[in-house]
Formats: C-alpha cells, structure tokens, sequence
C-alpha cells in the first residue's frame, strides 16, 4: 500500500524506517504529526517488518492525510531511509528513528537554527539528544552554541571535540538536511556496512557544506536499551565492521584537517583511535565463537588493520595511554599471535570464574 503524494510541496520530508518497533511506533508518530510546525510529509518506511508495524502504519495514513507509507522488503536500515530519499518531497529532510520520539518542537526549533545564517543552503543545522532507558534519563552534557566555520579556519577545536568526540555529528537524527544538497551530491546511504553508515553519510553531505551550526536542544529522546548491536560475524567482528572502522578513522582525520585543528588535536584523535581499536574491536574480533575459527580471525585482523590512517592512529594513541597490560601488548607485542593467546587465556579465566 502508498499513498499519492500530495500537491503541495512540503516544507520538511520526515523520514522513518520501520522494522520490529510494534511496541514504540505509535508513540514515535504521534510525536511527530504532534509537532508544532506542521509543514511536513512524513514518509514511513516499512523495511518488511514481520509483527504489527506494516498494519500500524497504514492506520496512521488513513487518519492524517501528510503520512505517506512505502511497503518494501527488508534491507536494512540504510536501504530503508535510501527509499525515504528517494520518495521525499520536502525541501528539507529530517531522519527519526521509529523506537525514538521527539517534543512538539523539534521541527520547528531545526527550522529556526537557519535564522540569521549567511548561507541557509550551506549549512547544516545540528541540535542533540538525551538518551534514555527504562529507568529513566541518561547523564549527558550539553556544550554551548556554536557555529564551525569550515571556509574560516581554524575552526575553534572545542568545537571539533563536541562534534566527533560528542558523537554529535554521526547520527543522522538531530540534523537539518537540505534536499538540494543531498540530491547533487548524489547521496545515499552505504547499504553494506551495518555501522557508521551515518557517519559515512554525514561526512559526504559535508562536501557541500560551508557552515555547521550546533544548538543544544535536546528534544530528541533516544531509546538506549532498544538499540542493541551484534557484529556481524556469528557476533565476532567481520567485513562490515572492518570497513565502517576505517571510514571513521579516515573520516574524523580528513575533517580535522580540512577545519586546521589536526596538528593540535593529533594526540587526542590517536587516544581516541586507540581506545576504538584495542578496546573495543579487538575484543569484538576475539569474542568467542565456534564459527569463526584461528584462521578467519587471523585474515580480518590483517584487514583491520591495513589501513594506514586507522593502523598508525591506534599504535600511536596505545602508547600515550597509561600503563597496563593492554597499553604493554599494544606498544611492544602488537601482532595477531600475541593477541589470539591473550584472548584465550582471558576467556579461559573468565569461563572458570563464572564456574
């Protein structure tokens, strides 16, 4: 089932994937056809869900005439909002995620972020979030108003900080997106990487962007304790993971560049290479599993790390951490056997303690 489009041109194209989100939809849609700018279409995108939701939201069609529903197979979240950007109107285009919901202001507060910028078109407009979880709001700070200048540089590095190491510019929600924008640049979402795909996209917007303009309106409510996430790889680390890491190593790289920080934020950005790396993807790739065996895990760890950017910003950042048997192995003994009899005797201890 799809509705026609209306005649008038909307003012904001809403896009919502929907897939297995029967217990929050509603309240996520209400939100939105709530909202006190009301010049909007709202596309949602029934990536092939198996419960409730295709039936949700058709209901939601039949009652407010600016609902639009697209019934496709499953292909993930990226190919979801790619079928939003190919079916939006709008001259804007504003992401939400179907097990989020936003205050009544959300579209309105996006649209007024724009007043008073040189270049409208130029610019793209980014509010935040507070996460929260069943028992209740998530502590998260929120910096002051700031504008990144990326044609004046340098551009303040504080505010590189709260972009990237904020982890404000890597969703696609809390973002202002001109349609124009997205159309000449021939952007779509990377369908074969599960995470960073966000990021991915967001960085390639930044190509046509001069301005990026944060205000700290935090009425957008994210669901922590539904978004859960499993490598891709019988839940060890594999191909998508491998690439989505380089894109944000050479991404986070390129952008400290082009705002003439990366000299002065060089330290910071190895610390937080390094943490990703040895932290976090090396116990992803060890996890255990009796589907990915020595041999597989051996070759995705030489694919990790044969990138140069990502490879020599984690091996510099390891050395400046302090001192313990992650920073040693990670300074001195940093190769794949090490690693794999690391793992094994730290799940080994782990498998008696529990015992």
């Amino acid at each position: 089932m799809e509705q026609t489009i209306p005649n008038k041109t909307p003012k904001i194209s809403v896009i919502v994937p929907v897939f297995k989100v029967e217990d929050y939809l509603d309240a996520c849609v209400e939100s939105i056809l709530g909202q006190t700018e009301q010049d909007f279409e709202l596309l949602l995108i029934d990536d092939g869900s198996p419960d409730g939701c295709p039936a949700l939201c058709d209901a939601w069609a039949a009652k407010d005439p600016r609902v639009r529903v697209i019934h496709k197979s499953n292909g993930g979240v990226s190919a979801a909002r790619n079928t939003g950007l190919d079916e939006a109107a709008g001259e804007y285009v504003v992401f939400i995620d179907s097990d989020d919901w936003v205050d009544a202001d959300h579209l309105e507060s996006l649209l007024q972020a724009q007043d008073g910028v040189r270049a409208p078109e130029r610019t793209l407009i980014v509010t935040d979030y507070q996460p929260f979880a069943p028992d209740g709001e998530e502590q998260r700070d929120f910096p002051a108003p700031f504008e990144a200048d990326l044609r004046s540089t340098p551009v303040p590095a504080q505010a590189f900080r709260d972009l990237i190491f904020g982890f404000r510019l890597f969703p696609p929600y809390c973002k202002l997106y001109r349609r124009e924008v997205i159309e000449a640049l021939h952007l779509r979402f990377n369908t074969e990487i599960r995470t960073a795909e966000d990021f991915d996209f967001n960085m390639r917007y930044l190509e046509g962007v001069d301005l990026i303009r944060y205000l700290p309106a935090a009425n957008y409510h994210y669901r922590v304790a539904y978004k859960r996430y499993r490598p891709s790889n019988h839940g060890v680390l594999g191909d998508s993971e491998i690439k989505s890491a380089h894109i944000m190593a050479n991404g986070i790289v390129a952008l400290a560049k082009r705002m003439d920080v990366y000299e002065m934020l060089e330290p910071e950005i190895a610390n937080w290479a390094a943490k990703k790396h040895y932290y976090n993807r090396l116990p992803m790739l060890f996890a255990p599993s009796a589907n990915v065996h020595r041999t597989e895990r051996k070759q995705l760890y030489k694919q990790l790390i044969a990138d140069p950017v990502y490879r020599e910003a984690a091996k510099q950042g390891i050395r400046s951490r302090p001192a313990g048997t992650m920073q040693r192995i990670g300074s001195y003994l940093d190769c794949f056997t090490v690693w794999d009899l690391f793992y094994k005797v730290l799940h080994r201890r782990t498998r008696t303690s529990k015992e």
